[in-house]
């Protein structure tokens, strides 16, 4: 009985309050914006996910003001001339490092890594780049191959992240699996 004057009680304070509550959601990024920020090979991927080549201060600026939430730099520590972290985080953005340095770490491991980040901020607006984007596709590439996609639909998946060079990297790791 005690439970059912609650669940009433509950319903009456909702009923005078008009039916309305607060509910959190993620605001939807604003495409505009981030189309006027030309970053090189950028691509937007399903909910709010883009790859792209190394964006710059204004750039980043941009995609905070767009909405973006979080920024993953694949870019080794050692071929940074600024701190994007801490810029990033400045903006009230997340920032995460993956150091892909070159074709030794483009490996499943960190292709699982990068997956992980992915699918922790699922629903957020992310923004993940390398240089180019070519490791961001390769990582995506072998992703898609461990996710059960044969050897070509996995690389034309990597193709569509940035991919160019390092496929025949991406060949060697996923047919020595």
């Amino acid at each position: 009985m005690k439970l059912i004057n609650q669940l009433c009680t509950g319903l009456f304070i909702v009923a005078l309050s008009g039916g309305y509550f607060a509910v959190a959601t993620e605001q939807p990024v604003n495409a505009e914006i981030i189309k006027k920020t030309a970053i090189k090979n950028l691509v937007e991927h399903s909910n709010h996910v883009y790859s792209a080549a190394q964006p710059s201060a204004e750039q980043i600026k941009l995609l905070s003001q767009a909405g973006v939430k979080h920024v993953i730099n694949l870019r080794s520590f050692s071929e940074q001339t600024w701190d994007e972290g801490e810029f990033v985080r400045s903006l009230g953005m997340n920032y995460h490092a993956l150091p892909i340095a070159g074709a030794q770490d483009v490996t499943v491991e960190n292709a699982r890594n990068l997956i992980n980040l992915l699918n922790e901020f699922k629903g957020e607006s992310i923004l993940v780049h390398c240089a180019s984007s070519n490791r961001v596709g390769a990582l995506m590439a072998i992703s898609a191959h461990e996710q059960g996609l044969d050897v070509e639909a996995a690389l034309d998946k990597g193709r569509r992240w940035g991919m160019k060079s390092l496929e025949p990297v991406v060949r060697e790791v996923v047919n020595d699996k």
